[in-house]
């Protein structure tokens, strides 16, 4: 199958489709080359970019992923005032990117980043480090670059065997950690229409632009020998080792129904302002009733910040497994208590995110 018997939509959006389903995976089962732009380096970003790459390899397809290290302002700093090459203290930050990785609970991501490093290993992709400057040609920190709506806009690129071109382009989010849940939204465009083969050709060419190095505000570097020796060696040597085909089942989601009396506390508790303490016996679906009222202001209000604060470290996992259950639409969900290392940095990304 090429991709002209396929049946794009223009427009995706996660929260009414199933991206991974409906785009990622049948439409890398049908390519053979695939350009990126990620977002900032992490293995999250990374396991992102990745999603249904299975498919790809099958074709024995390469990969061109182009990346950008997130430089805080402190690090923008040190590396003005310090001897060291831009390039050493950037190897020193990927590496230690991915060695938190080892500290992150989510299989898939994890195993997705190994399966980045397998393909490194059998040279079918090649990564380059995208450095945003500014006209003093100082580099600019991940703040500056979001500011800016400097290498913001994610763009892919892919190619089947009989020369047909799709790409997409969008917003998408690549710092959740919900790596199912992040917020996607991309348009699609496809070459064999007269219309849509203009911005084919423009995001073409602005991927060629940064791949070469020709571009006024980012400089491109080869990713670091000892980052790609890094993922390498976390890669395994046989790729059916992954249980990457586990992540692409199509999960059905189990449906919560709520008793009367659940319904009726969330409406008394709405009636009065989103304010008030529900009294229920045990058992009677506390934690489903808080979670109907959390489902239904989420209908009403995009950007929020919900927390939950428990006494015990044991209820905190319990609750997110509860969220997952009632099947709240959530960017991300952060365990922040000592179990969790990462939490300060994860809560940091997903503000900015917000």
């Amino acid at each position: 199958m090429n991709f002209k018997s396929m049946n794009f939509k223009k427009y995706y959006y996660s929260d009414s489709d199933d991206i991974l389903q409906d785009f990622y995976i049948p439409t890398l089962q049908n390519s053979i080359h695939y350009d990126r732009l990620a977002g900032f380096f992490s293995s999250t970003a990374l396991a992102i970019a990745s999603k249904g790459l299975l498919g790809l390899i099958e074709n024995t397809g390469k990969m061109r992923l182009i990346i950008s290290p997130k430089l805080e302002k402190d690090d923008i700093e040190i590396i003005i005032h310090s001897y060291k090459s831009p390039e050493k203290f950037i190897e020193k930050k990927l590496i230690e990117a991915l060695e938190e990785m080892e500290m992150i609970e989510e299989k898939k991501i994890k195993e997705h980043v190994y399966m980045l490093g397998w393909m490194l290993a059998n040279k079918k992709l090649e990564i380059r480090l995208a450095l945003a400057i500014d006209e003093n040609n100082r580099l600019l920190s991940n703040v500056d670059i979001v500011q800016q709506g400097l290498f913001h806009q994610k763009v892919g690129i892919l190619k089947d065997n009989a020369g047909n071109i799709i790409s997409f382009s969008g917003s998408i989010n690549e710092t959740s950690s919900g790596w199912l849940k992040n917020i996607e939204e991309f348009k699609v465009f496809r070459s064999w229409n007269n219309v849509e083969k203009e911005y084919i050709d423009a995001d073409i060419e602005k991927f060629n632009c940064y791949w070469n190095g020709n571009s006024r505000r980012i400089k491109i570097i080869e990713i670091p020998e000892a980052v790609k020796m890094k993922l390498i060696q976390v890669a395994p040597k046989n790729i059916n080792e992954l249980s990457l085909r586990d992540w692409y089942e199509r999960k059905t989601e189990k449906k919560i129904t709520l008793f009367d009396h659940q319904k009726k506390a969330i409406e008394s508790w709405f009636d009065n302002n989103c304010k008030g303490i529900f009294e229920m016996a045990t058992g009677t679906g506390k934690t489903f009733t808080a979670l109907g009222c959390l489902r239904k202001i989420l209908l009403k209000k995009e950007n929020i910040i919900i927390v939950i604060t428990t006494p015990y470290q044991h209820l905190s996992q319990q609750w997110k497994n509860e969220m997952i259950t009632f099947g709240l639409k959530l960017e991300k969900i952060i365990i922040a208590d000592s179990s969790n290392h990462l939490w300060k940095k994860e809560f940091a990304d997903s503000v900015i995110d917000l």
